[in-house]
């Protein structure tokens, strides 16, 4: 994995690798305080050949003996012979091969010197066993260099520093342990981020919703911070931001086809709670805030919400007018004192698709269109019903809204094709929700938006909510 890839794994992934880390470091800790602390003793041993020291010859030949002798002595003195003779000597309670585990030697090279090392969970039964095994080895060398014509050895033993009782354990390492720890969490963490976004089959970037849809996107809308309550274009703090992106998203629809005058705009999804209804509102809240009339629709006869987010009453509306029994202009509801007019849904009918496939539904648009400069229709999802296709053909195109991080790749694939066998234009997309901190979230968190009145408080049949500043609650 490239550093390239890595870095934009960690910023996206951050919480879950740390997460990862400090729970590798907690197990880390916990392992380390339940081991038992072993404590290591030592002592250096000397061997020495017999020689005349005045003679040249003899005396390095004495030299190069004992070097021969140290790395034999080194494996001898973990024998059974040797750890037996400690056992009784401290009247130990384990056997010589336990006894053996406990004890290591160490040559130091071109030398004749011989270290002893000895662990044990008490100090000072470390410092005796080094002691004792020390001595019991030195005890046994001259029967083992013994000659058969009764000469003394040639080689000789002793000892050079005795075993102090240690003061700090060599084992465990708190240290080394937290930041072995450490490593180890930040590789899983790595590594599971990185499964994870192999298997993450959403949407994540304004390049694959582009690649996956075939449409240009339109805008990037960031999240807001309180994920229960969504402001309607509000113009400070985090919801500035948003109502900025809305307007870009406006400025955008404004130059989608310069040969045509698109008025009618069908506003979808691929599945639902992805917050097309709440992105249908706020698109229309700022086209109406440049000055022109706008009327926004609320058509998803099956779960309608448009209507409701922006407090408007929904017990006649569109299905009424669809079956005979309002007029229009009875139902039509002006959003308090800006340019904005809301058709809710109306009771919700038994035959939905029905309805908005009727002729009655088609000369209603044609009707709206040369009444409103621009019709904002909030319609079903794609994938699950056919309603928003049959509007959409009927529409001047559709906008396709995708979640971030939520909506399946899938899912966008079949809906843009769906949208496209129906030859539905899509006028483009708009990635929804994403992380403020995301990648995609581009420039648009960068502008400081200025506070700016949007029209007075809704009045009349709307309800009065406060202006345009209101929090309506929103539940995807």
């Amino acid at each position: 994995m490239e550093l390239r890839s890595i870095l934009p794994l960690l910023r996206e992934r951050w919480k879950s690798i740390t997460a990862t880390v400090l729970v590798a470091i907690a197990v880390g800790a916990l392992l380390t305080a339940r081991q038992t602390p072993w404590y290591e003793a030592h002592t250096t041993l000397f061997v020495s050949a017999w020689g005349d020291a005045s003679d040249v010859s003899k005396a390095y030949q004495g030299d190069m003996l004992s070097r021969q002798k140290v790395k034999s002595y080194a494996l001898i003195v973990r024998d059974k012979r040797v750890m037996s003779g400690v056992v009784d000597r401290l009247g130990l309670r384990m056997s010589p091969e336990a006894l053996a585990a406990r004890v290591s030697t160490e040559t130091v090279e071109d030398t004749v010197l011989l270290t002893i090392r000895a662990t044990d969970p008490s100090p000072q039964q470390a410092q005796r066993i080094a002691t004792a095994v020390a001595e019991e080895f030195i005890d046994i060398v001259p029967s083992l260099e013994a000659t058969p014509d009764g000469h003394p050895a040639a080689v000789r033993v002793s000892l050079v520093s005795p075993a102090d009782v240690p003061g700090v354990p060599v084992s465990p390492q708190p240290v080394r342990n937290l930041a072995l720890a450490l490593a180890v969490g930040l590789l899983a963490g790595i590594a599971l981020a990185a499964a994870r976004q192999a298997l993450d089959t959403s949407v994540k970037t304004a390049e694959q919703a582009e690649e996956i849809t075939g449409a240009a996107l339109l805008g990037v809308i960031p999240a807001d911070a309180d994920e229960d309550r969504i402001p309607v274009i509000a113009t400070d703090g985090p919801a500035g931001h948003q109502a900025e992106a809305y307007r870009q998203v406006q400025t955008s629809m404004q130059f989608m086809d310069a040969d045509r005058k698109t008025k009618v705009v069908v506003v979808t999804s691929s599945v639902p709670e992805e917050g097309k209804s709440i992105t249908s509102c706020n698109l229309a809240l700022s086209i109406a805030e440049s000055g022109r009339k706008v009327l926004l629709i609320d058509a998803d006869l099956r779960r309608p919400q448009a209507a409701g987010y922006l407090g408007v009453p929904s017990g006649a509306g569109l299905t009424s007018v669809l079956v005979g029994q309002a007029e229009l202009d009875d139902v039509i509801q002006p959003w308090g004192d800006t340019s904005l007019s809301v058709l809710a849904s109306g009771p919700i009918p038994p035959n939905p698709s029905k309805l908005v496939g009727s002729n009655h539904m088609r000369q209603l648009l044609e009707e709206l269109r040369a009444r409103y400069d621009m019709v904002i229709i909030d319609t079903p999802p794609v994938l699950p019903v056919a309603d928003a296709i049959v509007l959409g053909t009927v529409a001047d195109g559709a906008v396709f809204v995708v979640r971030h991080g939520r909506t399946r790749r899938d899912h966008v694939r079949e809906a843009a094709a769906t949208l496209r066998r129906a030859e539905v234009d899509v006028l483009g997309l708009i990635l929804n929700m994403v992380p403020r901190r995301g990648q995609d979230y581009g420039y648009y968190g960068a502008y400081s938006v200025p506070t700016h009145a949007a029209g007075g408080a809704p009045g009349g049949r709307s309800g009065r909510l406060g202006g345009l500043r209101e929090k309506i609650a929103l539940r995807l």
